[in-house]
């Protein structure tokens, strides 16, 4: 009796990074075109507008580029590593986010502060996540930068080539400025996201949130969190292809930088401040519309899964 109620409780325990990994999957598939568009301009060094050099004018003509360039198929390249990015990440994101939410109601000062236990919870969920997949982004990222026909043929090449010419340090580039961005960006994903919830649910006296007011909710997370982090992003997506410049050759100018701050630095001193923003509107829609169906069918796949008698 004993070790089938330690088998429940364990079953029980894979409900929420389950879904957490599931809704990953399907929002991944939907918004990776916006996720492309958004990788190529943010390692466009020249500026993103109609002049002599630039590939990319902005968010339609990338899309509308790519397509034309690549086929249908360049507007999902690099998708089976984001999607295992987003199985990995959803699986240790929201599996630690669901176990540290849980202990923090227990601990008097963070059950008395929800919007406090959401934030911490989130930004230690974030970070546990975003290690757990960097291979993934790092993989997904050159694949998406790689010149057509150039670089690697797969993903699994391109692990096992990072690996044996770069080392387990290739296999992590960007990772420090990944998890600077990704704790307060998840951390304010969350606490906005309940914010809204909750702001709504005293106003109309409801107990239970409605799927439009989920979507809603969600939303403003995404737009909030990723515009609130959103160089360090950019900084992460550049260190990711250092030492991948002769893969990249039809884009114009290679980005080389040592570390995230001589990143923010050539960065800013190359292409302004502005620099730091480019590919802003692609990634706001494509984080607004994740995040949204994110949490949607999080909610929605976890309610089904506790009624589930496992």
């Amino acid at each position: 009796m004993e070790r089938q109620e330690q088998k429940l409780t364990w079953l029980s325990n894979l409900k929420a990074p389950m879904a957490g990994a599931f809704s990953g999957c399907v929002t991944r598939a939907i918004t990776q075109p916006l996720d492309c568009s958004k990788v190529r301009l943010q390692l466009q060094v020249e500026p993103v507008a109609n002049v002599v050099g630039a590939k990319y004018s902005g968010t339609i003509q990338t899309l509308l580029a790519i397509f034309r360039d690549e086929g249908v198929c360049g507007l999902w390249k690099g998708h089976i590593p984001a999607q295992l990015l987003s199985v990995f990440y959803g699986l240790g994101q929201f599996a630690a986010y669901d176990q540290l939410n849980t202990y923090g109601r227990h601990i008097k000062l963070l059950n008395e502060h929800s919007d406090t236990r959401h934030f911490i919870c989130g930004g230690i969920a974030g970070a546990v996540g975003n290690t757990v997949s960097t291979p993934f982004d790092v993989i997904r990222t050159r694949i998406i930068a790689q010149d057509h026909g150039r670089g690697y043929t797969s993903m699994r090449e391109g692990l096992r080539l990072i690996f044996v010419n770069e080392g387990v340090r290739g296999l992590f580039r960007g990772l420090g400025p990944s998890v600077l961005q990704v704790a307060p960006l998840t951390a304010i994903q969350f606490w906005a996201y309940n914010v809204v919830i909750e702001t709504v649910l005293d106003y109309t006296k409801s107990d239970r949130a409605t799927p439009h007011l989920i979507l809603f909710a969600g939303a403003i997370g995404g737009i909030v969190s990723k515009t609130a982090v959103y160089p360090l992003d950019l900084c992460k997506k550049r260190l990711q292809i250092q030492k991948f410049q002769n893969s990249r050759t039809t884009y114009g100018e290679h980005f080389i930088c040592k570390g995230l701050c001589d990143c923010l630095a050539r960065t800013i001193s190359r292409e302004g401040y502005r620099g730091l923003f480019k590919g802003l509107l692609p990634s706001v829609i494509k984080s607004g519309i994740a995040t949204a169906l994110h949490f949607f069918m999080y909610e929605e796949l976890l309610s089904i899964l506790v009624r589930v008698q496992i």
